[in-house]
């Protein structure tokens, strides 16, 4: 009998819970956790957008190498008109009968890759490619950075470099420097083994770059002389300029198509625009 009771009370007998202070402790002691671990989770994930970032810029460098058989070794041209049959469907102009027509676009240097990195041609009816992304193309994508924003609010894909890209094509001033008379061909790629050596070909652009309205000079596939820096008429962040977006660097492919994070290259090439160790020129961009 006695042994009975025993078991009765033990297993009758309430267990012990947490109290209110208790609780509370535990939870503070998750949020202090969680608040130490979420910086080192966000640096992960920029981290791994930087490499991605790089990953992309050597595949570039791949598909450079692949073209570079088939034209003789010259780079794609940044920007090049397509034949108008090649557009389709063919754009309408106007109303009514016998106002349907190609209209000429302007293409770049991305078409060109995406063709020969996926075996598919790219033909759209609109002008430069840095563009596309509010259109929803996944294609274009292909060349917008993972840390370049959202679709339909930015113009951050990668440009090439147009003094690296276009190298002897350029028309400097009288006096052989560069300057406001300063002009370049973009129609034109060059042959890489003639560009200088640590020169930039392509490099993360600005996703705030103010052209891209539809009026005018709309965003462009290349960054030239004297924009690699250049602040925009805001004075700070809107200009059609390379990308400090990986911890205050930016992702660039070059000559040797080795993909390379820095911190100076845009900089860099703000002042000394070839990159032969003498300051140009300011110029207006």
């Amino acid at each position: 009998m006695c042994l009975t009771r025993i078991r009765h009370r033990f297993f009758l007998q309430p267990k012990p819970g947490f109290t209110l202070i208790e609780l509370l402790v535990v939870i503070s002691i998750i949020s202090l956790l969680i608040s130490i671990l979420m910086p080192s989770l966000s640096r992960a994930r920029d981290q791994a957008k930087k490499v991605h970032c790089l990953a992309r810029l050597r595949e570039f460098g791949t598909a450079l190498a692949a073209y570079e058989n088939n034209s003789g070794g010259a780079l794609p041209p940044p920007e090049w008109y397509p034949s108008p049959s090649l557009l389709n469907p063919p754009i309408r102009i106007g109303g009514g009968q016998g106002n349907s027509e190609n209209r000429a676009v302007t293409y770049g240097w991305t078409e060109i890759l995406f063709s020969y990195v996926y075996a598919e041609e790219v033909r759209v009816s609109t002008s430069f490619p840095v563009l596309r992304n509010v259109d929803g193309d996944e294609w274009q994508k292909y060349f917008q950075c993972k840390s370049a924003g959202e679709d339909g609010e930015s113009s951050g894909h990668y440009r090439v470099y147009l003094p690296s890209w276009s190298a002897g094509s350029y028309v400097l001033d009288r006096d052989g420097k560069w300057g406001n008379n300063t002009q370049a061909n973009p129609r034109r790629g060059a042959q890489r083994e003639n560009i200088r050596p640590k020169m930039p070909l392509i490099g993360d652009a600005n996703d705030l770059s103010e052209r891209g309205d539809g009026v005018g000079n709309d965003d462009c596939s290349f960054i030239d002389g004297g924009e690699a820096n250049y602040a925009g008429t805001d004075g700070r962040s809107n200009g059609n300029r390379f990308s400090d977006r990986h911890y205050g660097g930016t992702n660039f492919l070059f000559q040797d198509l080795h993909g390379e994070w820095s911190v100076r290259m845009r900089a860099d090439l703000a002042r000394d625009f070839d990159l032969n160790g003498v300051d140009d020129i300011d110029r207006t961009p």
